[in-house]
């Protein structure tokens, strides 16, 4: 399901500790996937990784570091992430 920037927004606000928000990257913008999650150390509030596949991303530097959700949501809405499970 394709969200908004503003749906993903309110979703990211949602999260608890642990959880994270998974998107499918198509192939137009380099494909992959994209995922969200609270930071749990210190630090900025939420992080994004990016990966060709969810594994590689988790395994990765985070991508992105951002205190506001916005920014982030903005980004994965511009790539037309379709949010996955």
């Amino acid at each position: 399901m394709v969200l908004s920037r503003d749906q993903i927004v309110e979703r990211m606000e949602k999260l608890a500790k642990g959880e994270s928000l998974r998107f499918a990257i198509p192939d137009t913008f380099g494909g992959g996937v994209a995922v969200i999650q609270l930071n749990p150390a210190e630090g900025k509030k939420f992080l994004l990784w990016v990966g060709k596949d969810e594994g590689a991303a988790m395994n990765s530097k985070p991508y992105w570091e951002q205190d506001k959700a916005k920014p982030i949501a903005k980004w994965v809405a511009d790539r037309v992430g379709d949010l996955m499970g």
